[in-house]
């Protein structure tokens, strides 16, 4: 018979292992910004528009995968994008709204009357993908809000944990894009390049460069030379350069997510031509701040990377 000593270490590593595992297994939650819903102002329901959010936040919170954004954080970005209550957010504006809030899925919606009914319609829009979907609740005109914001709240949960892989972008491995851009290099006379991204953790003193690596590595995995400006004196036939930066975007429990922002551009180094500029914001959630902006930023920086690997082979 085993010692009792052993038999206790045998259930803690047992029981690490099945913790350990089960974390592994577990979702990261979604981050979620449910805004101010647009209303019929004739029948003057201004304060429906901005209450009826509080109700469906605090019935959608009782889902353990969802975790949201502060009502004074949505302020703030609704008043920087001259949003203000309107509840008028498409795809186009919520990457912006996305990135002031660290959300990765935005709620918004309109309040309307149809003969006698009220009807209330969400719209759930994913930050990253500009995915949308809709719910609808319906109860008579002076019937009980509560009981609507209920049935909502549920719909919408249901929906946004069915669809969430395609609101949310999937963060692609380094040799998944380089495989997916094999085909625009093969055969072809690659320009020498040189990349310099600054990069930035906001209210961190933290040097990553995580958007210049990510980059470098698909170039030269593609076959591209790449020079170091910084130890050598050739010029590259095309110089990419742009910036970087992370911001701590939410916290829920043990989990953070952190917003990251890469810009980048190409020069031609003999013409000074522009031949390559885009720009990509993304949302990543991690155990430490610093891993979850750094994943940011890498999520950005490879999406950005088919599109310039397009733009600067010949």
């Amino acid at each position: 018979m085993k010692p009792l000593k052993h038999i206790v270490l045998s259930l803690f590593v047992g029981l690490f292992i099945f913790v350990a595992a089960a974390q592994a297994d577990a979702q990261e939650p979604y981050t979620v910004a449910i805004l101010p819903f647009d209303t019929n102002s004739k029948l003057d329901m201004d304060d429906l528009g901005k209450e009826f959010p509080l109700l469906l936040n605090a019935y959608m919170s009782a889902s353990g995968n969802l975790a949201f954004v502060e009502r004074g954080e949505i302020d703030k970005a609704l008043d920087e994008t001259a949003l203000g209550i309107s509840g008028t957010v498409d795809p186009a504006t919520a990457a912006q709204i996305g990135y002031l809030t660290g959300a990765q899925i935005l709620v918004t919606g309109r309040i309307f009357p149809v003969q006698k009914d009220l009807f209330i319609v969400a719209k759930i829009i994913g930050v990253e993908t500009g995915r949308v979907y809709g719910e609808t609740a319906k109860i008579p005109l002076q019937g009980d809000v509560d009981q609507a914001a209920q049935a909502l709240a549920e719909k919408v949960s249901g929906s946004i944990e069915a669809k969430g892989d395609t609101l949310i972008a999937k963060i692609k491995a380094k040799e998944d894009v380089v495989a997916s851009l094999k085909s625009v290099v093969k055969g072809k006379d690659l320009p020498t390049v040189s990349v310099a991204i600054e990069e930035e953790s906001l209210g961190r003193d933290l040097v990553d460069p995580a958007a210049q690596s990510e980059i470098t590595f698909i170039l030269h995995q593609l076959g591209f030379t790449v020079i170091d400006p910084a130890e050598s004196n050739v010029r590259a036939d095309i110089e990419i350069s742009g910036e970087a930066f992370s911001e701590f975007g939410m916290r829920k429990g043990s989990l953070v997510s952190s917003k990251g922002r890469v810009e980048i551009k190409a020069v031609d180094t003999k013409t000074g031509e522009l031949v390559s500029v885009g720009r990509h914001v993304a949302v990543a959630v991690d155990l430490s701040r610093e891993i979850a902006g750094k994943a940011a930023i890498s999520k950005a920086a490879a999406n950005l990377a088919s599109a310039l690997v397009t733009d600067i082979v010949p």
